[in-house]
């Protein structure tokens, strides 16, 4: 077969409509625009199979004139931020233009108090031993370790204090411990894991800016999700982004589900459907298989049920496009502990279909169940079916990316695989990654062009962790037809 970049086409490739790929940013003082570019770096203008030979420009920012694909920074209102731009490509080898965009909240959580991020710490702390999921058991010693730190600092300073006396040298170095600790909170504590206080957990005093975060990021994605433009929505997330997306997607379905099912004229959605729901999960989470015996298969279908759904008609009005869902460095890893008091709150919330799994959860008692129930009749007095808001995992490929943890500083030790917790349907990939200084704390270097990653995967070919993430973005989705579906309506 051809090179499609080194050859140049034989006829034109028939233009076809637009992916936007968003991508969710994590927790610190992010600047606009820095997490987009670098997640467009690695997924489009260093992957020389995606663009065409005329779509290949000299690297500005390379003075040997290395070769990239071209791209361009435009306006876009979608977004309702003038420090925001949206990322947009030629046509693709596929006659497919790809737009990107980024889902910025950082300012929002913005002057977090230290007393929010005190109580966030003390209510982690505050659990008993058996409560500390084996995977969590690192982030909770580094935890304690420096509350222990600033406790102890804090008892010396008081001391001296209260003593009133301090002799000269005493006096200068609790000065300059009080002053360090000071300015490791406001430098690193607060920019960090105030934005994790301020959003991981539903209380009165982080209601207002979830709300805010969420309005935002909705009005994007249901632009989006409406845009005639587009056919797919790619959401990716790394670090904090992903429990944002994850409460997004959750949001998104329950507005955008397919409902109002008739058996007749929905035969192909109903097919598609009944297709997942030979995986579908019980309730009780500690029921679910370790792994499924056909992933593949199963996330084909889940590509089917996203190809049903995705075109708007008279009886469904509201598409659903968003097709994968890519998590990079995730502390979902970590549910049980960040988002829950323990292991048994998680499991009951995800029985109340507070939590989405994948597979989703079946509506019957047992495994294999449907994720359809009847919500009515037509006028005409025929069924209707819809799925349930728990199942948005049934339109919606899930793919983990993570790189365990060797140690406190070493690897990532906020990501981890989501099986547990989630379910044996999503995809979870693991890469080793290192930088210049090793492999101390990788959990920015996911799309990094400078870092050396490699799948961690027995048995196989390991990829590069670019490889690896372009995989998972999956602009030439590998699993689209040739020929458009046929039309689910029969004459």
């Amino acid at each position: 077969m051809p090179d499609p970049v080194a050859s140049p086409p034989t006829g034109k490739v028939p233009r076809k409509p637009g992916q936007a790929v968003v991508i969710v940013h994590g927790m610190g003082e992010q600047r606009p625009m820095d997490t987009l570019r670098g997640f467009v770096q690695a997924v489009w203008s260093h992957d020389p199979a995606r663009a065409p030979f005329y779509a290949h420009v000299a690297d500005p920012a390379d003075p040997a004139g290395a070769k990239i694909n071209q791209s361009w920074i435009t306006p876009d209102s979608r977004t309702n931020s003038y420090e925001l731009r949206r990322i947009t490509t030629p046509y693709d080898v596929d006659g497919r233009r790809t737009d990107f965009y980024e889902l910025y909240w950082a300012d929002i959580t913005q002057g977090t108090a230290r007393a929010r991020l005190a109580a966030w710490v003390t209510n982690l702390l505050w659990r008993k031993p058996s409560d500390i999921p084996p995977d969590a058991r690192k982030l909770y010693l580094v935890t304690l370790l420096a509350v222990i730190v600033v406790l102890c600092a804090a008892l010396a300073l008081a001391t001296s204090v209260w003593q009133q006396y301090i002799s000269l040298a005493a006096g200068l170095l609790v000065t300059i411990l009080a002053s360090l600790i000071i300015w490791a909170v406001d430098r690193f504590g607060l920019p960090y894991f105030g934005d994790v206080a301020a959003y991981v957990r539903a209380e009165a005093a982080t209601v207002e800016k979830r709300a805010l975060i969420r309005d935002r990021s909705l009005r994007l994605l249901k632009r989006l999700m409406m845009d005639d433009a587009y056919d797919r929505i790619v959401l990716v997330s790394h670090s904090l982004g992903s429990m944002i997306a994850y409460d997004l997607l959750q949001i998104l379905w329950a507005d955008f589900r397919p409902r109002k099912l008739e058996a007749i004229r929905d035969k192909a959605k109903l097919k598609a459907i009944r297709a997942i729901d030979k995986a579908t999960l019980v309730a009780d989470g500690s029921a679910w298989p370790d792994r499924l015996d056909d992933l593949a298969g199963f996330r084909r279908d889940q590509w089917e049920l996203y190809r049903q759904l995705r075109t708007a008609d008279a009886d469904h009005p509201l598409p659903w496009k968003i097709s994968d869902f890519i998590t990079l460095g995730s502390p979902l890893t970590h549910s049980e502990f960040l988002v829950t008091h323990d292991l048994a709150e998680f499991r009951r919330g995800v029985a109340e279909r507070l939590f989405s799994t994948c597979p989703p959860i079946a509506e019957g008692a047992s495994a294999g169940g449907t994720v359809l129930y009847q919500e009515g009749r037509s006028p005409s007095g025929k069924p209707q079916r819809a799925v349930h808001h728990g199942a948005v995992f049934a339109a919606t490929r899930w793919t983990n990316i993570f790189d365990r943890g060797d140690g406190w500083l070493t690897g990532d030790p906020i990501s981890g695989p989501m099986s547990e917790n989630f379910g044996p349907g999503v995809e979870n990939i693991q890469v080793e990654l290192r930088s210049s200084r090793g492999r101390i704390f990788t959990h920015t270097l996911y799309w990094s062009l400078t870092a050396a990653g490699v799948e961690v995967a027995a048995g196989a070919r390991p990829r590069s962790h670019l490889a690896v993430l372009r995989d998972a973005v999956d602009l030439g989705r590998k699993l689209e037809p040739s020929q458009p579906p046929p039309a689910s309506r029969q004459a």
